[in-house]
């Protein structure tokens, strides 16, 4: 009995001793995993066309509501209507162009078919998430002017942005923001093809 009772403590500590370092290896992992998605890079031509398609959309929404409006007898919202149109119309031009630019080096997959930056289900809510290490890939074509982040409650909040060089030596953003949860993110744009244009993002600050 005193040798069996041995030999089943003995067993019990190693197992305890092997579970507890597949928890520590398991913790190790789920850490990196963690930090490769914070500073997993964003490539610009695919996050603005998704942006600029969810702005689209959203105008679109918000001229259907204003036609009605006009047929029921409001005619002082037509100026907002052709207002909305030419937004509408040089969403679109930029969205074109960018189909056109050279994609950097790294980025994968076509543009989005749906207006959605955090998955491809067609119900999802287009939100792209900012860590503090969020890099903005911007390759050769691509221009930022500014950048301006508010919270929900439209109240700006500090946020920084520098030029860098990715990994493939290809210009980029690293991009600094003190947004906590929920806001829009505002992206100012020189362009050759419809001149300085500012495309907001639905964002979360984690």
């Amino acid at each position: 009995m005193t040798v069996l009772t041995l030999f089943l403590t003995v067993a019990t500590l190693v197992s305890c001793s092997n579970h507890e370092t597949t928890e520590d290896d398991l913790t190790s992992v789920n850490s990196k995993t963690s930090k490769d998605q914070a500073d997993k890079p964003i490539y610009g031509h695919q996050f603005y066309y998704a942006s600029a398609e969810i702005e689209i959309n959203r105008l679109k929404l918000q001229k259907t509501k204003l036609v009605a409006e006009f047929e029921n007898g409001n005619k002082g919202v037509m100026e907002q209507i052709e207002n909305i149109q030419k937004e509408i119309e040089k969403l679109k031009r930029f969205n074109e162009s960018l189909l056109y630019i050279k994609r950097p080096l790294g980025s994968k997959g076509p543009m989005p078919p749906k207006p959605c930056l955090v998955d491809d289900r067609s119900n999802c809510i287009p939100q792209q998430n900012l860590s503090p290490n969020t890099v903005i890939v911007l390759g050769e074509e691509l221009m930022v002017a500014n950048i301006l982040v508010k919270n929900n409650k439209e109240e700006s909040v500090d946020t920084s942005f520098q030029s860098i060089e990715d990994e493939y030596g290809q210009s980029a953003l690293q991009l600094k923001t003190s947004l906590e949860g929920e806001g829009i993110m505002y992206t100012t744009l020189k362009t050759k093809v419809v001149g300085e244009i500012t495309i907001p993002t639905p964002v979360v600050g984690l």
